[in-house]
């Protein structure tokens, strides 16, 4: 195709869409199902009459019309019996037809209980009681037109009955067709709006949102390659790039990526479209093989390799079309991209060779320039997201100029008919520095060219109808260019957004694609975790991120775990080379929800971070809950299966319950032991669950085990009893402990079983240098550790010798208390943290929480506390904020060889004693934060990292993961945005969810 002179000029013109920014990036449309399903559905009156004051004992249940009207007294009552549909109903509208119409047409009501008696025999005299609660007014109505009445604030059951009363607003009555009128498509109907997700929906992938502008970098050589010319080398010299799948045409693109100083942390590839439209877009790959434009044909054209990068399915003709390539971009270097048909439809791209600003370019986003900390308490800054969702939202469409669609879950926009939807935010921009503001939607539908955003009027949704919609003002603020099914959408809104107060937004769509976006309903009703917002992103005022005393606390080395597919953590433990091993988890499918079976991965790493061995673990119903590394290098993992899984040493025996397996230094397992759980109910038997909480081993590579189980199990000296049948509602298990040796041979075991309605919970376990064992967690009434069972609920730590003798226990009668974590002192001493809401006196020191005469489970204190080698109090501390909702709260705890202590919490280090560390937590809520502690438990220093994950995406973070080293302390985290950490930006592979390893020195 030749393009002639009028038409460059028009694309260089700039025609076609516009982008005030980039636009969402994400994997392939049709790789997910709808996220969102509207249907219709619709109930015709099972009954209806009305009733007239001057004809006071005459029914009119057999009238084909109901009047509503002041001047004779009438009102109308309606009844529609409502079957059986899935979904959640969002909108309720009573669709009635006026065959004579008025200037103020009837107001719907809801009955009530009392308003229910009637039929259709009720007269003037025997009518029910009328009811006041408004749910909505017609207005004008003209004769021979459909009122549509919303009713939704009414209350709508599967399986019964709905009643509404219509009253008249004026003496000009209406006259209204009934259930009996003659023509069936008159009778009045209840029409609900009923929309569906799938349950448990995935958290939708957002934009990275990021401050600085891209470095944009054309290509060195493009061309394209067609299978009906296979020797042919002309498409390197072609002013476009064609590709299509009859013939089947190829684009191949090269570019040289150079002076990037910082990690990537978002590419897109952005192709100027011809003159032609398509409804199947081509996808993105990877490729490798060396060409180059004078030489690459069909015969000789690169290979792709990996999976899609990306696919937009609708592309405008004359527009630009971004693809997201961030999985392949990772630094300086040359990168190939191939571009693939997905039908027969061709479509053709501007090339190099016809124009520069409209030849492709690769977008490329890094992370702003940062040095490390120099100073003693770490001062940082750091770009702060808010978020803010619309106080209201709404569509109108020409095609019903008189209906609000206010309580939708979708917004919709459309060109033919016409559909517009805004959006209005109440914004406090705050006192820092404004860096950007980001309008983002999620669109549930694609469209080859997106919609226009504009500033409007302000308004309110129940009475925004298509006559009565907002006024646009001025032009339009972004545009939007393709846009994919089930994908975020962004529109840059800093250059007007530029004062708190309310701003309002509309959208039009100036094309005929009509598409849809979740609207904040979509969230008020748990369909959709995807509510429109606005982001504010701003700069915060210089803090410290760090006290103590320096390098206690710095980082040493950092190990990014960077698999292409998204994977969280689970366990970590230390090794005694110095390197340690990870339980984690890992998605199966790309873009798979993360409630379906993922695998789950144990990794051996080096004491330089590296990789010494993986093994991946796929079977169904099987999941690694807790890691540990035997001082010979073997490996402990215990978890929790359903079923007879083979774990590479025969199967497992057959019912729901857990394993221990032994690997060897290399990888290799060694063994495996499984233990179920049952209980007999009568001639049946019930496989019941149990749970694995903490993992130790000892110096003689034994495997010692706490966690829970109901009813009976065999650990191996015969059946024992956990003092609870099988799950119940608002009950929990027991616990156990459990010790093998290093053969997998049974040693001992104790079952921790309490008489109160939540089970005993042993969560904790550690194992010190003589080999003892200590436990800690929640005790209920009655459990017995071995000195004779205790009298209330309480916290507890306990100790056991090697063969499994009661040494001794430590409770508080403090009912609202818990130990999380317990670790082991050099001298054999035991350290624990937890928390605590009463009064609790410890070594003679009285200690009380912010509200300790609530009479109920209130605000709680934070404890760390420490016990000596026989179990006698000696030091306790606790943390808390008075008069403040939210306090600190322990995750967990580790404890090196020479006796230092380290914890991690989320936010509030300011409590941890040195002094004001992080932002405050009303600007920066919930920071990972990590400290350490001396033997007395005086704090050495406290530092606050920047969030590993966005939290708004995956609720709140994790509690970091410790494992205690030889000199310092393992943290890893779940790496799930751009993280800056001493001067060096960290980012997940394909923008998912990576395992992030920092040691942290002593």
């Amino acid at each position: 195709m030749r393009w002639g002179l009028g038409v460059a000029m028009m694309v260089l013109g700039g025609c076609g869409s516009s982008h005030a920014d980039v636009s969402s990036s994400q994997p392939p449309a049709g790789a997910r199902k709808a996220a969102l399903v509207t249907r219709t559905v619709t109930f015709e009156a099972a009954a209806d009459t009305h009733v007239v004051a001057t004809s006071p004992t005459t029914s009119f249940g057999s009238s084909p019309t109901l009047e509503v009207d002041r001047s004779p007294e009438s009102e109308a009552y309606l009844r529609f019996f409502i079957g059986p549909f899935e979904g959640t109903v969002t909108t309720a509208r009573l669709r009635v037809y006026a065959i004579d119409g008025s200037s103020d047409g009837p107001s719907a009501h809801d009955p009530r209980l009392a308003g229910r008696n009637w039929n259709e025999r009720t007269t003037w005299e025997t009518r029910p009681e009328r009811s006041n609660t408004l749910l909505s007014s017609a207005g004008p109505v003209a004769s021979g037109t459909w009122i549509d009445l919303d009713v939704t604030d009414i209350h709508v059951s599967q399986g019964a009955f709905t009643d509404l009363h219509l009253l008249a607003d004026s003496t000009d009555g209406v006259t209204l067709a009934s259930s009996e009128h003659p023509d069936p498509t008159l009778r009045p109907r209840l029409v609900l709006t009923v929309e569906s997700a799938e349950d448990h929906p995935a958290h939708p992938s957002r934009p990275v949102t990021i401050s600085a502008p891209p470095a944009t970098f054309l290509p060195i050589a493009d061309t394209y390659v067609s299978s009906d010319a296979p020797t042919s080398s002309a498409g390197g010299a072609a002013e476009e790039l064609r590709v299509g799948g009859s013939p089947r045409r190829e684009a191949h693109l090269r570019f040289d990526v150079q002076g990037l100083t910082e990690t990537v942390q978002r590419a897109v590839l952005r192709m100027t479209v011809g003159m032609d439209a398509t409804e199947a877009g081509p996808s993105v790959y990877a490729t490798e093989g060396a060409w180059s434009e004078a030489t690459a044909t069909w015969n000789s054209r690169p290979t792709r390799v990996g999976r899609t990068l990306d696919q937009v399915p609708f592309l405008i003709g004359l527009g630009d079309v971004d693809y997201d390539v961030t999985a392949q971009v990772t630094g300086n270097g040359q990168v190939t991209f191939g571009l693939y048909g997905e039908s027969a439809d061709e479509v053709a791209f501007v090339s190099r060779e016809f124009s520069a600003p409209l030849s492709p370019r690769l977008l490329v986003w890094t992370g702003a320039p940062r040095n490390a900390p120099g100073d003693a308490c770490m001062t940082r800054e750091e770009l702060l997201s808010t978020t803010v969702l619309p106080s209201r939202d709404t569509y109108v469409t020409q095609a019903q100029p008189a209906t609000t669609f206010h309580r939708e879950a979708s917004l919709r926009v459309d060109g033919a008919p016409q559909a517009m939807s805004y959006l209005d935010f109440d914004v406090n921009l705050g006192a820092g520095q404004v860096q950007r503001v980001l309008l983002q939607l999620y669109a549930l539908d694609a469209a080859n060219d997106g919609p226009q955003l504009f500033r409007v009027q302000p308004f309110e949704p129940a009475t925004t109808d298509w006559n009565h919609r907002p006024a646009l003002i001025g032009g339009p603020v972004g545009d939007l260019g393709a846009v994919k099914r089930n994908q975020w959408v962004e529109y840059d809104v800093t250059a007007v957004v530029t004062s708190s107060g309310r701003h309002t937004f509309g959208l039009r769509q100036d094309s005929t694609d009509g598409l849809r976006f979740a609207s904040v309903e979509a969230a008020r009703e748990a369909l959709l975790d995807a509510a429109p917002r606005l982001v504010i992103v701003t700069k915060s005022a210089p803090f410290c991120s760090y006290r103590g005393t320096l390098p206690s606390g710095s980082t040493a080395r950092v190990t990014h775990s960077n698999r292409r597919e998204s994977e969280r953590v689970r366990h970590t433990a230390s090794a005694p080379d110095g390197g340690f091993a990870v339980v984690s988890a890992v998605e199966q499918v790309q873009d798979g929800d993360y409630w379906l079976p993922q695998t789950d991965v144990l990794t051996l790493h080096r004491a330089d971070g590296g990789v010494a061995w993986t093994r991946e673990f796929s079977q169904p119903d099987v999941e690694l809950r807790r890691v540990a590394v035997t001082a010979l290098g073997n490996v402990l993992v215990a978890g929790e299966y359903f079923g007879a899984p083979d774990l590479g040493k025969g199967a497992l025996p057959q019912g729901r319950g857990l394993f221990v397996m032994k690997l060897t230094p290399a990888g290799v397992v060694d063994w495996t032991r499984g233990f179920t759980a049952w209980f007999d109910m009568g001639e049946e038997r019930v496989d019941n669950s149990m749970q694995v909480h903490d993992l130790a081993t000892d110096a003689h590579g034994s495997t010692v085990l706490v966690g829970s189980f109901w009813g009976y199990t065999d650990f191996g000296a015969g059946p024992v009893y956990s003092g609870k049948n099988m799950p119940y509602d608002d009950e929990y298990p027991n616990s156990f402990v459990l010790k093998l040796q290093w053969d997998g041979a049974y040693q001992w075991a104790r079952v921790l079983d309490a008489d109160s309605l939540r089970g005993t919970h042993a969560r904790s376990v550690v194992v010190d240098a003589q080999e003892n064992v200590t436990v800690g967690g929640w005790a209920g009434r009655g459990t017995d550790f071995g000195g004779g069972a205790i009298a209330t609920n309480s916290a507890f730590v306990a100790r056991w010798s090697p063969a499994g003798a009661y040494q001794w226990s430590w409770t508080t009668p403090v009912v609202f208390s818990e130990v999380f974590s317990v670790g082991v002192l050099p001298d054999g001493g035991a350290v624990f943290s937890g928390t605590f809401d009463g009064r609790l006196t410890f070594a003679g020191q009285e200690h009380v929480s912010p509200e300790p005469d609530d009479g109920y489970d209130g605000s709680r204190a934070a404890m760390l506390g420490r016990l000596s080698a026989t179990g006698q109090e000696l030091v306790l501390r606790h943390f808390s904020d008075e008069g403040t909702f939210g306090s600190l709260a322990f995750g967990d705890l580790v404890v090196d060889a020479s006796g230092s202590i380290f914890t991690s919490q989320s936010g509030w280090g300011r409590l941890l004693g040195l002094g004001d560390v992080g932002l405050p937590e009303s600007v920066a809520p919930m920071r990972p934060t990590l400290a350490s502690f001396a033997p007395n438990l005086d704090t050495r220093w406290v530092r606050v990292l920047a969030p590993l994950q966005d939290t708004s995406l995956h609720g709140d973070a994790p509690m970091l993961q410790l494992a205690p080293l030889t000199h310092g302390a393992l943290v890893t985290g779940d790496l799930g945005a751009a993280l800056e950490l001493d001067g060096t930006w960290y980012m997940p592979t394909n923008l998912r969810m990576d395992l992030l390893h920092i040691h942290m020195r002593p």
